[in-house]
């Protein structure tokens, strides 16, 4: 167990023995998955998350959040000290980050009878994009796409959905998501490549009190006893992101 007085906390103070509440993206499914025996949510981030409670020296809470929207419209609220999001530079208003741990692709999706074969034949005229609003990978094809239209979804179940309601062409997401969701509905494929690739991190507000200095200091320990590929492998990711 660490000393948490090297973390900013002291064994007198209080925040040293409250919750650590750790926000999670649930539709983020590269980094959480609910479901198994307990219907409970696990993957990296929840792993990583009781890591650094560990190195902070607090018992750890789960705060669930729908989407990465839902999460960020959050971060003024005060009810939460870190969150695992996806970096994005449209975010550092409100939030830092530590260092990346991880890297995940943003993928399309289309209809089995699309005539598209890759990425490459989306950004065209007359083509429907649905995105989740507040994603990482939205803002990347709000910047990128220049002929197709993107349509906002709440979230990226919405966006799959809407896609097999034959209310869009196209429907973007993470790959873990996408290609799960493709497993379960035979008439959706993924279009081979990405469309992007999206770092993953933790956040804390900008006016929290964990520094990110403590975040990348427990993420380089997790690194240097090989606890953090050996995380990333149990949950499907391969070593070192």
């Amino acid at each position: 167990m660490s000393d948490p007085s090297r973390h900013g906390a002291t064994p007198l103070d209080p925040a040293s023995r409250e919750p650590l509440r750790i926000a999670i993206n649930l539709a983020n499914a590269a980094l959480v998955q609910v479901g198994g025996h307990d219907g409970e949510p696990h993957g990296i981030a929840v792993d990583l998350g009781r890591a650094l409670g560990e190195w902070l020296a607090r018992p750890v809470r789960l705060v669930s959040f729908p989407s990465a929207g839902a999460l960020m419209a959050s971060v003024g609220d005060g009810g939460w000290d870190v969150a695992f999001i996806a970096v994005d530079p449209a975010r550092t208003d409100r939030v830092a980050y530590s260092r990346p741990y991880l890297s995940i692709e943003g993928v399309f999706a289309v209809r089995e009878a699309s005539p598209f074969r890759s990425g490459d034949d989306v950004d065209r005229p007359q083509v429907r994009v649905a995105s989740a609003s507040g994603a990482a990978y939205h803002g990347h094809l709000v910047r990128s796409l220049r002929h197709a239209a993107l349509v906002a979804m709440p979230t990226p179940g919405d966006a799959l959905h809407r896609l097999r309601e034959g209310e869009c062409d196209v429907a973007a997401g993470v790959r873990q998501a996408v290609a799960s969701f493709a497993a379960r509905h035979g008439d959706v494929r993924v279009l081979p490549g990405r469309f992007t690739t999206i770092d993953q991190a933790i956040a804390v507000p900008l006016h929290g009190n964990i520094t990110v200095r403590s975040l990348d200091e427990c993420l380089d320990r997790l690194t240097g006893s090989g606890d953090l590929d050996r995380l990333l492998m149990k949950n499907g990711h391969g070593a070192g992101g």
